[in-house]
């Protein structure tokens, strides 16, 4: 009986952990009836993984997938084969697609490309996704991903006098969110809980260039990111795809470049101030 407990409670937690995207839709005619048995397959665009599945008797289909960018096809006998590209997902997103079909002629096939991203309509979670290109080209201090939380509706920065009560117990909290406590944020990394157990902030602070994107649960959050009272920022890391590529940075801040300090007409030279930081990593991210 103990062993059944024990293995329901690694279930749990590990559907906790999840962090993927859900695709899901119903497969009908033109008439609106439900086409049953349809095979539909969804084909990353980044690594060619695939994942396929038939509808059920009503027309139903659910697709647990990495995050990423997809094509979606369609293939049912009698009908003409659909196929949509350029379906985003991000993660915990539920995206809800419909297809009608046509019936086919001689070497017939439906392409539609996706102009706009799909609504989140399985789910009542509000939050907002930051993603590979804002983490890049938007300009970071100290290449600090968390201070692009500052973007979402409803999370402030610790104010100095709440940071300098704090001490080191708040050196590693980021924001407050609707007005909870900075320490009553969750942080996780690729599902696993990142959270520093002596000030509540993020424990590893995970370089930009290793981040496909994250996402900060702000209200109505699922129970399984249940635990604290404030936001759940949850964070996702590049994964390899079919090219090679590379990354080199270099974060340079001395007293070189800096002026005096215009507020102490007394001081002679300027404050010194030594930071030189270097990374250089490869792989097949993209």
């Amino acid at each position: 009986m103990k062993t059944a407990l024990f293995t329901i409670v690694l279930c749990l937690a590990a559907h906790a952990q999840d962090t993927t995207a859900v695709l899901e839709g119903q497969i009908t005619d033109s008439s609106g009836g439900v086409i049953a048995g349809a095979v539909v397959e969804a084909v990353s665009s980044r690594t060619g993984y695939t994942r396929a599945q038939r509808t059920t008797n009503t027309g139903a289909f659910h697709l647990p997938l990495p995050i990423g960018e997809y094509q979606l096809r369609v293939n049912a006998p009698g009908f003409a084969q659909y196929v949509r590209t350029g379906i985003g997902l991000s993660v915990g997103q539920t995206a809800r697609l419909d297809v009608q079909l046509r019936v086919a002629k001689e070497k017939d096939v439906v392409n539609v490309t996706a102009d706009a991203p799909l609504a989140d309509t399985g789910s009542t979670v509000i939050g907002n996704v930051v993603t590979t290109r804002e983490l890049v080209d938007l300009p970071l201090n100290g290449r600090n991903f968390t201070q692009l939380g500052l973007l979402q509706p409803g999370a402030a920065p610790l104010t100095a006098g709440l940071a300098e009560a704090g001490g080191s117990l708040r050196a590693g909290q980021a924001y407050a969110v609707d007005g909870q406590r900075p320490e009553s944020n969750n942080y996780l990394l690729d599902g696993v809980s990142n959270v520093n157990r002596v000030d509540g902030g993020y424990a590893l602070k995970t370089p930009v260039d290793a981040i496909q994107e994250f996402r900060i649960l702000t209200e109505t959050a699922p129970p399984e990111y249940g635990g604290t009272a404030g936001a759940t920022t949850t964070v996702v890391t590049r994964s390899g795809g079919n090219e090679f590529h590379g990354a080199l940075y270099e974060f340079l801040r001395n007293d070189a470049l800096d002026a005096r300090n215009f507020f102490d007409p007394l001081a002679l030279v300027r404050s010194p101030t030594t930071r030189n930081e270097v990374s250089c990593s490869k792989g097949t991210w993209v």
